[in-house]
């Protein structure tokens, strides 16, 4: 590799969703870009794994690193992250046919990541179906399904003077509810007593919206984020079907990563996976300007003017201090192989066949159950929710989520299904301990003695790190990790790389000005940076856009 093709503008390290948006939208803006990756896949805390794959990075995650042998730094900070790993010693037969999530997630229907899918073009690189079932667990009446549209309301068990009150509170929280006379003075009040006492709704309802609609993982939260993060959900709702959350194909995260990587790639993006990074040197007045990256058995240095990165795959003298009294949030996880379906009720039927407009077509495959035995049609996609205190031995002050994905996702073989059961854990927990409760109860509804295979861990946030760089022109970015939420993910994630993008351009633009000076401007003129810079994060596509033609998304 000459010195040229080794001299880039921006070197991108880690391949995690947001990183893989930000290369995307810096390739097709003509920056020159290098993205490279220590693992030998595409994702990074995100990814999309095999069976064995994922029993591979449960192995090399196992034992705490002691400071001892041979061990690259990305490799011990994941250890530090990623803790009481353990795995089931048998992998199941045709493990390649598995595509399983290390960040499982659900896509909202109207938000940034799915504007940045469809402003990209990366929309056509997948697939994505409607989420089916959404439902909570209860001892005393067990799986119910939870309403998630006006019809459903309509058509539930809920009594005349129930759905009237419901009804109010799902308008309520679908409108601009910001300095309502509801909400005056009760931002901060707990979620559940904010719609007991403004809403006077029952406590199963309750639970119902606090932790099944409104995704809130205890009865601490406050009213007003719960509100905002309802209020995205109810909006989605209609644009390709009743959900209005979309999963995607392949394992979900991981695969939407490569389709962004593939973005970049077609246009000039270069990239190397599976190299382990030598040494970082920065930029000094002294030697060079530039960032020069040395990789493990590549022949030439990477230069760069700017570096992003993920703080795994950064040494740790160029992390960011972390932010004085922040916290090291948690959550107990595990990824099961269940070869039953989640046995949830039938749905009350109004009598009138679910309509399928052409952008329903277009955009999502319509959910459509295989056959089932029992009369009980299987659900391919689903959430379950099990509040604080539903089952005996669970968590008292938790709600634990359990995401179910099926061959209709692409991400298991015919009769088998993928649990995704999370957690958020206190310290001094045994996560196996307190999952095992869950796990019992999921082998319970559906009949089978245990899981086929299981990899249990706890998985926590970065210690506190700040967001992004140190200082608004520091030309090193270190990308927010985006949050543990199943609903959250997504969309943060978009919109981390959108700020990660702009902040890149900016820096390149104040090392060099007259490259990015657009016809009629004078370079380094004054104003605000986003109305000066002129530069969209995606520009307009060439041919037909997503919404307008495709047999599916």
């Amino acid at each position: 590799m000459s010195d040229l093709e080794g001299n880039f503008d921006v070197i991108i390290l880690g391949t995690g969703v947001v990183e893989s948006i930000t290369a995307a939208a810096l390739s097709k803006a003509g920056v020159k870009v290098a993205h490279l990756d220590n693992n030998a896949y595409y994702g990074g805390d995100e990814a999309s794994l095999t069976l064995d794959e994922l029993a591979k990075w449960a192995d090399n995650r196992s034992v705490p690193y002691d400071g001892s042998g041979q061990l690259t730094s990305y490799l011990a900070a994941q250890r530090t992250r990623f803790t009481s790993v353990s795995r089931s010693s048998a992998i199941p037969d045709h493990s390649r046919h598995y595509s399983v999530s290390l960040a499982p997630s659900l896509i909202t229907s109207v938000g940034p990541l799915i504007s940045s899918l469809i402003a990209s073009g990366v929309s056509r690189y997948g697939g994505y179906r409607l989420l089916e079932r959404v439902g909570i667990y209860s001892r005393s009446e067990g799986l119910q399904n939870v309403p998630g549209s006006k019809e459903d309301v309509f058509r539930s068990s809920l009594s005349l003077l129930e759905k009237r009150r419901l009804m109010r509170f799902l308008v309520f929280a679908s409108g601009d509810f910001e300095g309502s006379k509801e909400l005056q003075g009760q931002e901060k009040t707990p979620f559940p007593d904010f719609l007991k006492v403004k809403f006077s709704l029952s406590q199963q309802m309750i639970d119902a919206i606090v932790y099944a609609l409104a995704f809130c993982p205890s009865n601490a939260d406050p009213a007003l984020p719960a509100l905002t993060r309802l209020r995205s959900y109810l909006r989605s709702s209609g644009r390709y079907g009743a959900s209005p959350f979309l999963v995607g194909h392949y394992g979900g995260l991981g695969e939407i990563a490569q389709g962004f990587c593939r973005v970049s790639a077609v246009n000039g993006g270069v990239y190397i996976l599976d190299r382990k990074i030598d040494g970082i040197t920065t930029p000094s007045s002294a030697s060079s300007d530039k960032f020069v990256v040395q990789l493990n058995d590549f022949p030439e240095p990477l230069t760069a003017d700017v570096l992003i990165a993920s703080p795994d795959q950064l040494p740790e003298s160029l992390n960011p201090p972390p932010v004085q009294g922040s916290k090291q949030p948690a959550i107990a996880r595990c990824i099961a192989i269940i070869d039953k379906p989640i046995p949830f009720p039938p749905l009350p039927s109004s009598g009138v066949p679910e309509k399928v407009t052409e952008e329903t077509d277009a955009m999502a495959e319509p959910a459509t159950p295989s056959e089932a035995p029992a009369g009980l049609p299987p659900v391919d996609t689903s959430v379950i929710i099990f509040p604080p205190n539903s089952v005996d031995g669970g968590s008292t002050s938790k709600a634990a989520q359990a995401f179910v994905t099926g061959s209709g996702t692409l991400s298991a073989p015919q009769g088998k299904y993928a649990v995704y059961l999370s957690l958020p854990l206190v310290d001094g927990e045994d996560p196996h301990l307190l999952l095992k409760p869950y796990l019992d109860t999921i082998s319970s509804i559906t009949g089978i003695a245990e899981p086929q295979f299981k990899v249990t861990y706890v998985q926590r946030s970065y210690s506190g790190q700040q967001p992004a760089s140190t200082s608004a022109q520091s030309p090193v970015l270190v990308s927010s990790p985006p949050p543990h939420g199943l609903a959250d993910i997504s969309d943060s994630a978009s919109s981390a790389a959108e700020s990660l993008f702009f902040r890149a351009v900016e820096i390149l633009r104040s090392k060099n000005p007259q490259a990015w000076t657009t016809e009629g401007e004078e370079a380094g003129s004054g104003g605000d940076f986003f109305r000066e810079l002129k530069v969209p994060m995606w520009p307009p596509l060439e041919g037909p856009q997503e919404d307008e033609g495709g047999d599916e998304w």
